[in-house]
């Protein structure tokens, strides 16, 4: 325990305060907030382990000093070890007030319905009393003020320690350094503002964890100088299994540290996951693995996984088993298209795939069957394509290379367009016919007003095959054959012979559509309009 060196767990609650300020920024659901709920209990109870293991720290100082006589230098360091021990006590009980005040200010006092879901929704209160109330500027001031006064005792011993803020503003966050929206907030702002009550709560006891931590880091290094850290001393020694989480999602990993209550690398323990050995660092086995499960029962799967910690206590080979249960949360996937329940053949179909309970950790990646897949403009967008004549098309998702499930797609056909004709550049009412000579015709297929849409770029039709005949006294007297994909239509070899009373004749054979990949797609098509010379 001795010596300065960021341990790995802290650098693991590091990331998880990173991961918890983005987090709070997102407009979250219930299933996050409850999230958040079960984040809370679990760092409650690593603040418990680290209160009782600092404690018998302390306890070891004290007697490891009188042990030794009691000299000058000792004596001095299990006073500078008191004090952090007083100075740690005082600030997590100045943040468990604000946990209580913030609490009951949100439910109206009452303090049985602080941990109801209606409170914890609730963000308004929470911002009101700890931003417009100025508590987090407060807060932030008592955080600061906790490190310099931890800084100056150990200083006063000889040792050399800093610590960064706990109180950061979002542009001294690197996660926040390209976000040109966030980067500007304040401490308070960046994580109070307008933040649901179960994200305040976790985020008071991530701080009240991080205290005990340094805590832990400072009663070390003090203990190094009378030799505390010797296993001498201890009379009980439990294994611990400190989790981020014990509800994970299948497909994201569990990770965990397995680790000896009041222990210290001089203990040297070796450790099992499941029979498998681990590698030690400061005492600590370091478990990782990826979480799985098939025995659902809403929606949530009870795990477990067995470990070991064997020591020498004096001589004696001893060996502590832990059973640790876990929860599996089963993911589920959400797809957004404006045409969500049906895909349409040869089309450009944009789905966008999220899986929200994995947050941050989600990296997806598609199997499609029964189409051509293409990649998507962002994290978690597909496009897909399906071939002409398929009737389903199945997505697999993955993510981080774990199966997610499955999806299954029914391939419509691109609904027929509308067949309109234009003379002249008007649409041509057959009830009153056309006055005059037509110059030209257009022949418009206008695509069916939803698939336009959504799919523009799949909705360009055009006539590429049939006839336009003009008949006089009921008798054919000139042909112009559509042969390639066009609109308009000049009638040129007919206005010399036409006159009023004559009739043109417009018959369409097939179409052809023009996709986003701008492939020609013919169909064929049967319909006919006449238009009556006035």
């Amino acid at each position: 325990m001795a010596g300065g060196k960021e341990t790995p767990r802290q650098k693991m609650i590091g990331m998880m305060y990173l991961v918890l300020t983005a987090l709070l920024a997102l407009q979250i659901k219930d299933e996050v907030l409850e999230k958040f709920v079960l984040m809370e209990a679990g760092l409650e109870t690593s603040n418990q382990v680290y209160a009782t293991s600092n404690a018998q720290v302390l306890t070891s100082i004290d007697k490891a000093a009188r042990d030794q006589g009691s000299k000058d230098t000792d004596v001095a360091v299990v006073n500078a070890a008191k004090e952090v021990r007083q100075k740690t006590t005082d600030i997590v009980q100045y943040l468990a007030e604000i946990k209580e005040e913030v609490g009951l200010a949100t439910a109206g006092n009452d303090k049985d319905a602080v941990y109801k879901r209606s409170t914890l929704k609730k963000y308004e209160e929470p911002s009101n009393y700890l931003v417009e109330q100025k508590k987090a500027d407060e807060m932030k001031v008592r955080l600061d003020t906790y490190n310099d006064e931890m800084k100056s005792v150990l200083s006063q011993i000889g040792i050399n320690k800093n610590w960064s803020s706990l109180a950061l503003d979002a542009s001294e966050i690197d996660f926040y350094k390209d976000n040109t929206e966030v980067k500007g907030k304040d401490f308070a702002n960046l994580n109070f503002y307008k933040t649901p009550l179960a994200a305040v709560l976790a985020q008071l006891t991530f701080y009240e964890n991080q205290i005990y931590a340094r805590e832990s880091e400072a009663l070390g290094l003090l203990g190094g100088r009378v030799g505390a850290t010797a296993v001498k001393g201890f009379d009980q020694i439990t294994g611990t299994v400190l989790p981020v989480s014990n509800v994970v999602t299948a497909g994201t990993e569990f990770e965990a540290e397995l680790f000896l209550t009041a222990s210290n690398s001089a203990l040297e323990p070796t450790m099992t996951y499941n029979g498998s050995k681990l590698t030690v660092e400061n005492g600590r086995g370091k478990i990782k693995f990826r979480a799985s499960a098939n025995n659902y029962v809403d929606n949530i799967s009870k795990q477990k996984f067995e470990a070991e910690i064997t020591y020498n206590d004096g001589g004696e080979i001893k060996t502590i088993p832990i059973v640790h249960e876990f929860m599996v949360a089963e993911p589920v996937i959400q797809f957004e298209s404006e045409a969500i329940q049906n895909l349409y053949q040869n089309s450009a179909n944009v789905l966008q795939v999220n899986v929200p309970s994995l947050g941050p950790a989600y990296s997806p990646s598609f199997t499609v069957q029964g189409a051509e897949q293409r990649e998507g403009s962002k994290r978690g967008e597909l496009v897909v394509i399906p071939t002409i004549g398929t009737r389903n098309v199945v997505i697999g998702v993955s993510s981080g290379g774990a199966k997610i499930g499955d999806k299954t797609f029914t391939v419509k056909s691109i609904p027929r367009p509308r067949f309109v004709v234009k003379v002249d550049d008007k649409v041509y009412n057959a009830e009153k016919g056309y006055s005059g000579i037509p110059n030209k015709v257009s022949l418009v297929l206008e695509p069916d007003p939803d698939f336009l849409k959504n799919y523009p770029d799949d909705a360009r039709f055009f006539v590429s095959k049939g006839k336009i005949i003009l008949i006089k006294n009921n008798r054919e007297s000139g042909t112009i054959n559509i042969t390639a994909a066009q609109t308009d239509f000049e009638l040129t070899a007919f206005k010399s012979n036409m006159r009023a009373g004559d009739r043109i004749r417009v018959i369409v054979e097939e179409y052809t559509r023009l996709n986003f990949a701008n492939k020609n797609e013919v169909v064929k098509y049967s319909d006919a309009q006449e238009i009556n010379i006035n």
